[in-house]
């Protein structure tokens, strides 16, 4: 799954920089799924419920551990800046906090983003890392 994954993420960064898909995000939210660091994609830990939404030019989510706002931009189709960031400051311990730093960080070093045919979307930096997240449904 895993490598699915991952092979799914290149494919989408391939098309994204080459101006694939120039969707907006405004008015969207979205739950975050998985993470890729450069060698392996990890998985939303579970117990956990990471998210972020687009709201006319204000990003604002969930790490897992705090909650985060800021400023979005989109030019050129696909490329994204994000932040500068705020965030809370609450303590988190271990692998949550883990997950929550490293979504925060590919956040706020965003790049481009993806949005695909199956409802996901990819932010992604400069060096390939990414956050994955799954179209928001209210339940």
């Amino acid at each position: 799954m895993r490598r699915l994954i991952l092979l799914v993420a290149l494919f989408g960064f391939v098309l994204a920089a080459c101006g694939g898909n120039s969707s907006n995000l405004d008015e969207t939210s979205w739950d975050f799924f998985a993470y890729d660091i450069g060698d392996e994609v990890v998985d939303k830990l579970e117990g956990t419920s990471p998210t972020v939404a687009f709201e006319g030019d204000v990003v604002s989510g969930f790490d897992g551990c705090n909650d985060f706002t800021g400023s979005y931009e989109i030019s050129s189709g696909n490329m994204i800046v994000i932040g500068p960031l705020a965030s809370t400051q609450k303590a988190c311990e271990g692998d949550v906090l883990a997950q929550a730093d490293v979504i925060l960080s590919i956040i706020s070093d965003a790049f481009l983003f993806e949005k695909t045919t199956d409802s996901e979307l990819f932010i992604r930096t400069e060096n390939a890392r990414f956050v994955g997240y799954a179209e928001h449904h209210d339940e």
